[in-house]
């Protein structure tokens, strides 16, 4: 079976000689969500980065639906039916939420656009905000407000990074329970996160990267109850 996102040994980074990708490979399946783990600097982030076309890719490849996608430049990545939301500065603050949806759908040709009224039926907090500046939103609603704008151009693969960064215990369930519903609309989800046990709640797989390339790759539910990922966490190896 063709993945729907697939990382093949990528190295990288964002200065030459200085690798912070060292040979990740993740198969992300259709359908799933597969949460991203890992310390700080491990590489999460810029392993989603570098498949967004943010991040230049040294070797290996990052594969969309069987086609090869490592070299398609950023501002197409959209087109190719790939969605990224980053961690901060996801939403034009001074538009309204209509605004923002609108602009998205723009980027997109029409027979690709998604329903804006689709997306206000899976968000319903931004419905009734839908005139109000996303400046003015929660932090939740603006995650929502961010993700709502890549599924505007109805990608087949949808990637976070962090979004529960910054929210409270309550906002981060709210976002996680809307990505829940994001699958069940067909949309494959590589989610990157902090907050393992809200991860691990959500995802059917998760991957653990450590200085760069995935250590330990599995169930979800198997690694919530695993005392490797801790290990990890601590930088332990796996034995």
């Amino acid at each position: 079976m063709t993945a729907a996102l697939e990382f093949c040994a990528v190295e990288g980074g964002y200065e030459p000689g200085l690798p912070i990708l060292r040979g990740a490979s993740l198969a992300v399946q259709q359908g799933e969500i597969v949460a991203l783990l890992g310390p700080n600097g491990a590489g999460k982030s810029t392993l989603v980065k570098a498949a967004a076309g943010l991040v230049p890719i040294w070797s290996g490849s990052v594969m969309l639906g069987g086609r090869d996608i490592t070299r398609v430049p950023a501002h197409r990545m959209v087109r190719e039916g790939l969605g990224f939301v980053p961690q901060t500065e996801n939403v034009f603050a001074n538009l309204s939420v209509l605004e923002n949806l609108q602009l998205a759908a723009a980027l997109v040709p029409k027979e690709r656009r998604g329903s804006i009224d689709a997306m206000f039926h899976l968000f319903p907090d931004l419905a009734r905000q839908r005139s109000l500046p996303a400046g003015r939103l929660s932090g939740g609603q603006r995650q929502m407000v961010a993700v709502a704008r890549a599924l505007v151009a109805s990608p087949s693969v949808l990637m976070l990074d962090e979004p529960s960064a910054g929210l409270s215990p309550l906002l981060v369930g709210v976002v996680f329970e809307r990505l829940k519903a994001v699958r069940e609309t067909g949309v494959t989800i590589l989610l990157v996160e902090q907050n393992v046990k809200a991860a691990l709640a959500i995802a059917d797989r998760a991957a653990v990267l450590v200085e760069g390339r995935e250590r330990l790759v599995g169930a979800a539910s198997d690694l919530a109850d695993d005392g490797r990922l801790a290990g990890l966490y601590l930088g332990a190896g796996v034995h």
